[in-house]
């Protein structure tokens, strides 16, 4: 019985971490690049889709955002836009476990 409680109690926190609610806040890691936005997408998606093969790249005003689902917390975004000098790259992130340490090994990677 305690399991059951356990497992909803995940699930309905996970249903509350939506992308949309994530990206406002601050970003987790927030660094510069001299690469184009497009350029550096290239690099980090493949990167992640060998991570989470349902990783997505979205077109964004001046760049990408590259979403990988989260299995019980809520999706990795990463957006890149363009910048003075080539892009800023921005990655938010709900929990720091699983799959994440390579994601963000791959962000700065790209760099």
């Amino acid at each position: 019985m305690r399991i059951l409680i356990g497992t909803l109690a995940v699930f309905m926190l996970a249903g509350c971490s939506l992308p949309a609610s994530l990206v406002p806040g601050e970003p987790n890691v927030s660094k510069l690049t001299a690469k184009a936005p497009k350029e550096y997408a290239l690099c980090v998606l493949p990167a992640w889709q060998r991570e989470i093969p349902k990783t997505t790249q979205v077109s964004i005003t001046n760049g990408y955002r590259i979403t990988a689902p989260g299995i019980v917390t809520s999706d990795e975004v990463l957006d890149i836009v363009k910048s003075k000098n080539g892009s800023r790259v921005s990655l938010y992130q709900r929990a720091p476990w699983a799959k994440t340490g390579a994601l963000k090994k791959s962000v700065n990677d790209c760099l």
